[in-house]
């Protein structure tokens, strides 16, 4: 078994105007695929096929205000409604109340206490460059993935790992990294794709963060959209052609919404999409908001 967790910073559901939607404007077909023939807006209904679900979750986690990054990721990667925790929805770093949570009950603990028989069972995908590891030790602000890794004593990937494609950039072909002259040539999307499925098949859990979508909500430009969810798209796709469902899980989710109404700069209260395509999709089909994702996923690998 082995569980791919595609994680979508700023993607929600939102209402089937294209003039503000872009997920309800552009032509995306693998999104649809994973949406059992649907856009993933408001109007998408509950999908639940053999292996394979498609639903929305609530990221407003019982408080008012818009969801934020920080407690919204919080929540995901721990089932620890930390909003509740905070008293409030706070972003786009952890808050402190909550980083106790984070160390305890963060999923790559979680899933290193299980034993389970493989040399690394958990990994985060995501390359950094040697300037972000310079950043955040300076000024000890790391983000929820990167602070539930250390909490671990998981790895944060490198320059090397993207070089030997153990890691993906976070723009997923790599043009946008600052040390290309190092000697990295960037991949399609597809590629992209196709790598970190191989990538998933030596481990029993694999985590990506993708936080381009959050990036053009915030920019209210419906070309960034675009280009963001084009690229993802492509990117779906990839991933979707090594996919066995027999043996692998594809799930996929957001902390709040975003770039699915840019008439507006901040966040949304929309739902999120919540994705899960592959061997065990059932365990996910009773999750309604964050708080359930992780333990669904702990569940199914004990049960596995």
């Amino acid at each position: 078994m082995h569980i791919l967790f595609v994680f979508l910073d700023g993607v929600g559901l939102g209402a089937e105007e294209g003039e503000r939607n872009p997920l309800a404007a552009l032509s995306l077909p693998a999104f649809e695929r994973l949406a059992g023939g649907q856009r993933w807006t408001a109007d998408a209904r509950f999908f639940a096929g053999p292996d394979h679900l498609f639903h929305p979750l609530d990221a407003n986690l019982g408080l008012p205000g818009l969801p934020q990054s920080g407690t919204g990721q919080a929540t995901l990667f721990t089932g620890v409604n930390c909003a509740a925790v905070a008293g409030r929805h706070y972003g786009p770093f952890p808050h402190s109340k909550t980083k106790p949570v984070l160390a305890a009950e963060n999923i790559f603990t979680k899933i290193l206490a299980l034993g389970l028989p493989y040399e690394e069972p958990a990994v985060f995908a995501n390359a950094y460059p040697p300037r972000f590891f310079a950043y955040v030790k300076k000024r000890d602000r790391w983000t929820v993935t990167t602070r539930c890794c250390l909490d671990a004593g998981l790895r944060i990937r490198g320059h090397e790992d993207l070089l030997a494609s153990r890691a993906l950039a976070a723009d997923l072909t790599g043009a946008g990294w600052p040390d290309r002259h190092l000697g990295l040539t960037p991949i399609t999307e597809a590629e992209a794709g196709r790598r970190l499925h191989a990538l998933s098949r030596t481990h029993a859990f694999t985590l990506f963060e993708y936080y381009l979508t959050d990036k053009a909500g915030h920019s209210r430009s419906f070309d960034r959209a675009d280009t963001a969810l084009r690229a993802l798209d492509a990117f779906f796709a990839g991933v979707l052609d090594g996919l066995d469902p027999a043996k692998d899980l594809l799930l996929i989710t957001s902390d709040h919404g975003n770039i699915e109404d840019l008439s507006t700069k901040g966040h949304t209260r929309n739902p999120v999409p919540l994705v899960a395509y592959g061997r065990g999709a059932g365990f996910f089909a009773a999750v309604d908001d964050l708080t359930g994702v992780t333990p669904a996923i702990l569940e199914m690998m004990r049960d596995a």
